[in-house]
């Protein structure tokens, strides 16, 4: 990775007035929060675009599809495997036998901090763009045209996700290097 350097300079401000010391941990850690920043802002404007602007809305999806999956992923339990022996049919099967646990808007509301009340208008948006169902008075799921809908964005996420931690750790390496020089 080459370092370009600007010639021209938009501010008197220069990385190392920002953190006190351009050689320091402040410095190394203002590196790694850019590009991981790069990673987030880049979700968020998607977010902007695909729900219309309404970042809550979107916030209130992403928890209830969090919830909703993360169980089941949490039930495989592949941390305590290694890499070499995971693999995909067997990832993919064990997750086709796992249920969907449904939330509630008082969860969501709890988990995000969002007024319950709000989270129970966002949930009104998301069925009735047939994103979410209720199953009873309370359970919150997915709907597949949702999974459908989103699928593109979500490979694309995971692509750039890879990316940003394959960037990230490569700058953590040099700035290692750095440091035992």
């Amino acid at each position: 990775m080459t370092i370009q350097r600007s010639s021209r300079s938009d501010s008197p401000i220069s990385i190392g007035d920002l953190v006190g010391s351009p050689r320091g941990e402040v410095a190394a850690q203002l590196v790694l929060s850019a590009v991981a920043s790069d990673f987030t802002l880049e979700i968020m404007r998607r977010a902007y675009r695909l729900f219309d602007g309404d970042l809550v809305l979107f916030l209130v999806f992403s928890e209830i599809a969090h919830y909703n999956v993360a169980r089941a992923i949490r039930s495989l339990d592949i941390h305590d495997q290694l890499p070499a022996r995971l693999r995909r049919k067997d990832v993919l099967g064990a997750l086709e036998q796992q249920r969907v646990s449904p939330c509630n808007a008082l969860s969501i509301s709890d988990a995000t901090g969002i007024p319950r009340e709000t989270v129970r208008r966002k949930v009104k948006e998301l069925e009735r763009r047939r994103m979410l169902r209720r199953e009873g008075a309370r359970n919150l799921t997915l709907t597949h045209a949702a999974i459908e809908q989103l699928q593109d964005s979500g490979l694309n996420v995971t692509r750039n996700f890879l990316e940003t931690a394959r960037i990230i750790r490569l700058l953590q390496e040099a700035l290692a290097r750095r440091q035992e020089e």
